[in-house]
């Protein structure tokens, strides 16, 4: 079998929030846990080709400067933004600018979110994706929001048949 050799690096980050996914709402992602997301996006990841550094913070600052000045050494970002995406909070525009920031250097940048931000349950909130760049945006399908996220970046840089 031979080795796959990692000729991208993707810089996951997960907002506030996502350390306990415990007491998530709805049956659909029961047992759900950060772990299992990592360990299905690293194993997608490998798979493809890509290097992969999956982080999560509860602290503003520091995923403030993740986003600023940490993607600038990856090809790709997928960022799960969770409580920095309402739109009534100071950091959503520092957030907005950086994501933005790092689009307009012609990287891939995903937002995803676990549930579907747009549901009448969720708590009012905004993606963080701007028009501009090369962005996206994927919400509601769990797990699969981020492998999503993650063949998206993956096709972009044609490493899509490996898997």
């Amino acid at each position: 079998m031979r080795a796959i050799e990692l000729t991208h690096k993707i810089l996951v980050l997960n907002g506030p929030g996502l350390g306990d996914l415990s007491d998530y709402d709805g049956n659909t992602y029961r047992g759900l846990t950060l772990e299992k997301i990592r360990s299905e996006c690293s194993k997608l990841c490998r798979n493809l080709g890509m290097e992969l550094d999956f982080r999560q913070t509860e602290d503003q600052d520091e995923m403030f400067r993740w986003i600023a000045k940490d993607s600038e050494g990856y090809d790709g970002v997928i960022i799960n933004p969770v409580g920095y995406s309402r739109a009534a909070t100071v950091s959503y525009a520092l957030y907005r600018s950086a994501i933005q920031m790092i689009a307009m250097l012609k990287k891939p940048v995903v937002e995803v979110h676990i549930s579907n931000i747009f549901s009448q349950s969720a708590e009012i909130t905004q993606p963080l994706h701007e028009p501009v760049g090369d962005m996206g945006f994927v919400c509601g399908l769990g797990v699969q929001s981020y492998l999503l996220g993650i063949r998206a970046i993956a096709h972009r840089f044609g490493l899509d048949a490996a898997s």
